[in-house]
C-alpha cells in the first residue's frame, strides 16, 4: 500500500489532474454531471456556488421532491433523493459506517470521512473520494456517484436552474475486481484489475478477461524486475507500485475502462500512466478511436483545433501539438469521448493529465 509522502504526492497529482480536466474540456453545454463539465465552472464563476444554494432536480423531466445543493466541486444530492426519487436501494451498515447503493449489477459503497466519501465500486477502490456533506442530519453526496458509476447523465436548464437526471440502461454484465498484492524487500505492489462475466459470447468474455489480467500481470512483473535491478532508491526507501481502474462507460454494448498505474522509485514524486480501453462486448474487440467515431472519418478536423487552442491558452504549454494522430488515448464518458495525454506530453507535471471531452453530437456521431 502506498503511504507517507509518496501517497500524498500521488493523491495531489490526481486531484490536480482532475481539476485541470474541468479547465480544459470542450464540453457541449448540455451536461453538468461533474465538476469537469462547463456549466459547473460557469456556476462557480458567476458566484452562485454557495455551499447551501439549492438546485432543482428532475428525473427525465419530471420533478422529484428532494432538492440538491451546490457543493464545492459540483452538485450534491441527498441520499434520500437517490432512495426515494430515483428508487435505488440505499442501505446503511452501522458497524462499517458504509452506505451501499445499487443499480442493476453495479454496487457502490460509500464510506464518509472528513475529506469526503471513499468509494468502492464493484470491489474497486477509487483513489479520490467524492464530496460529502451532512446538513441537519441528512447526508449529501456528489452527483458524480451517479454519473461516474450508475449510468446517469445530466442536462442543465439555465433558465429554470434545474438539473435533469437521465438514466440509461447499463449492459447486462457483472464486473468484479481482482487484486494482486506483493511485498518484497525492494518494493510493495498492489494492483486492482477488472474481470467481466455475463456476456452472451463466452469467447468474447474470455478474450476481454485474458487481456485485462495479462496487463495486470505484466505491470507486476515489470515492477518486480525494476525494483530488483534498480534498488536502492535515492532516499533508501522501498519502491511502491499501484495499479487501479475505473469503469467510465458501460452501455450500448460497449465497455470503457480507464486504467492508471503509479510507480514511486524515490525522489520528489512518483510517476503515473493512464490508458483507456474500450471493448465491443459482442466480440471482445479492443476498439480504436477511429472505430468508435467511424460515423465521421473527418473528426480530427473538429478535435485538433479545439485541443490546440486550449493547450495554447494554458500557461506552461511546451508547444508541439499538431494532431492527436492515429492512436489517440481516449475513453468513453457520458455521451461522448474524452481524449487525453500523458504527464509531460504538452504541459508541466503540475497540470496532471490534460483531458478534453467531446460530445458525440459535436462530432457528428451517434452510438447505436
Amino acid at each position: 500500500m502506498i503511504k507517507g509522502k509518496a501517497y500524498r504526492t500521488y493523491l495531489l497529482i490526481l486531484a490536480v489532474s482532475f481539476m485541470v480536466i474541468g479547465l480544459l474540456l470542450a464540453g457541449s453545454g448540455a451536461s453538468i454531471a461533474e465538476a469537469s463539465s462547463r456549466e459547473i465552472i460557469e456556476l462557480k464563476a458567476s458566484g452562485r456556488q454557495g455551499a447551501a444554494t439549492p438546485v432543482n432536480i428532475t428525473l427525465k423531466g419530471k420533478p422529484v421532491k428532494q432538492q440538491g445543493i451546490q457543493g464545492k466541486e459540483g452538485v450534491l444530492v441527498p441520499l434520500e433523493l437517490i432512495r426515494k426519487g430515483l428508487k435505488l436501494p440505499v442501505q446503511y451498515d452501522k458497524n462499517s459506517k458504509t452506505y451501499t447503493i445499487q443499480r442493476q449489477n453495479v454496487t457502490v459503497q460509500l464510506q464518509p470521512a472528513d475529506i469526503g466519501a471513499k468509494a468502492i465500486v464493484d470491489g474497486s477502490t477509487l483513489v479520490l473520494p467524492y464530496e460529502w456533506k451532512e446538513i441537519d442530519g441528512m447526508p449529501y453526496v456528489s452527483i458524480k456517484v451517479l454519473t461516474d458509476n450508475l449510468g446517469y447523465t445530466t442536462e442543465w436548464d439555465e433558465k429554470t436552474k434545474t438539473l435533469n437526471l437521465v438514466p440509461h440502461r447499463l449492459n447486462n454484465i457483472k464486473i468484479h475486481t481482482k487484486t494482486i498484492s506483493k511485498t518484497l524487500p525492494e518494493a510493495t505492489i498492489k494492483v486492482e484489475y477488472p474481470q467481466v462475466s455475463g456476456l452472451k459470447n463466452k469467447g468474447a468474455e474470455e478474450k476481454i478477461n485474458t487481456l485485462l489480467q495479462s496487463r495486470a500481470d505484466s505491470f507486476v512483473e515489470k515492477s518486480i524486475k525494476e525494483a530488483k535491478e534498480s534498488q536502492p532508491s535515492p532516499n533508501g526507501s522501498p519502491y511502491e507500485y499501484l495499479g487501479n481502474y475505473m469503469v467510465t462507460f458501460n452501455r450500448k454494448g460497449l465497455l470503457s475502462i480507464l486504467e492508471q498505474t503509479y510507480a514511486y522509485t524515490g525522489g520528489a514524486h512518483g510517476n503515473s500512466i493512464r490508458e483507456g480501453l474500450t471493448f465491443n462486448l459482442k466480440d471482445g474487440k479492443l476498439l480504436t478511436l477511429d472505430e468508435i467515431l467511424k460515423g465521421n472519418p473527418n473528426y480530427r478536423s473538429i478535435v485538433d483545433p479545439v485541443i490546440a487552442a486550449k493547450l495554447k491558452q494554458t500557461e506552461g504549454y511546451f508547444g508541439g501539438f499538431e494532431t492527436i494522430g492515429n492512436n489517440a488515448n481516449y475513453y468513453l464518458k457520458d455521451d461522448g469521448v474524452v481524449i487525453f495525454f500523458q504527464l509531460y506530453d504538452y504541459l508541466p507535471y503540475v497540470f496532471g493529465f490534460p483531458e478534453f471531452y467531446f460530445p458525440f453530437s459535436e462530432l457528428g456521431v451517434a452510438l447505436k
